[in-house]
């Protein structure tokens, strides 16, 4: 087994892309707005990590081996994870952080912090670690990497021929189909942001349960591609169509609430 000339050519390709195109985002935002704050972006990274990388898996592993392979609740369950973390963590930073930072650009700046990150840690630091395992196979051999993996842990030895033979035959189409789901996460992120700050500066306190299960309806499919309910290539129409439905909505929802505590310090 070894990593085909398009399997390294995909890893390395996209996973710079997940990387520069985020952080290039995040730098154009700044430069075109230049007084937006610009710990925005961190405040979006950060807070991201400690929900969604942190108490968020710290609930999965507690609930997954409960839901088992029961797929409505594993569908149910998966879109209104995501929602209720990640929407509740952008309101706790607006409430308290950005509290006196309140504006459309800096809640904009942070879904791109957000967005960006989860793209550069999901796409780009994972494609980028492909890229360095096929490397490392094609160097070596698949028998020695995977003996000087396992450590003579039969059962690790197992899984990991069978990841290394997944990855091996990565083609180009999927790694650009996962930049642009990463791109569509980014705009998706930053509608939910803009949501979710007109609910902690109007005070339209119901705007938030609202970005909630919106953030649920927008994950629910993935899930159910996840439990082979639903094809990839729906999966993908249906985030393009909702995207595009959320842009619209949260324009609307800026014009029609006008945040009342908006200013920039």
């Amino acid at each position: 087994m070894e990593f085909s000339t398009e399997a390294l050519v995909t890893f390395g390709i996209f996973g710079a892309l997940g990387i520069i195109i985020p952080l290039g985002a995040m730098l154009f935002y700044c430069f075109k707005n230049k007084d937006a704050w610009k710990l925005s972006a961190v405040v979006g990274m950060g807070v991201f990590v400690v929900f969604a990388l942190i108490l968020e898996q710290l609930l999965h592993s507690i609930m997954l081996p409960v839901i088992g392979n029961n797929k409505a609740f594993y569908v149910i369950y998966g879109a209104l994870a995501a929602g209720v973390f990640e929407e509740t963590r952008r309101f706790v930073a607006f409430r308290t952080i950005m509290k006196n930072r309140l504006t459309t650009k800096n809640a904009i700046l942070g879904g791109l912090g957000h967005g960006g990150f989860e793209a550069a840690f999901l796409l780009g630091v994972n494609f980028i670690s492909y890229f360095a395992i096929g490397l490392s196979v094609n160097s070596m051999g698949a028998e020695k990497f995977i003996e000087m993996s396992a450590q003579g842990n039969t059962n690790i030895a197992t899984q990991l021929s069978l990841q290394l033979e997944a990855l091996s035959g990565t083609t180009f189409a999927l790694g650009a189909a996962s930049l642009f789901e990463r791109i569509i996460a980014m705009t998706a992120h930053v509608c939910f942001a803009v949501i979710v700050y007109k609910s902690a500066g109007s005070r339209k306190i119901l705007l938030f349960p609202a970005a909630i299960l919106l953030h649920a309806l927008l994950d629910a499919p993935a899930a159910m591609y996840q439990v082979g309910i639903l094809p990839l290539a729906a999966i993908y129409i249906y985030m393009v169509i909702f995207t595009a439905a959320l842009v619209v909505l949260s324009i609307f929802i800026c014009k029609k609430f006008p945040a009342k505590t908006e200013r920039v310090e």
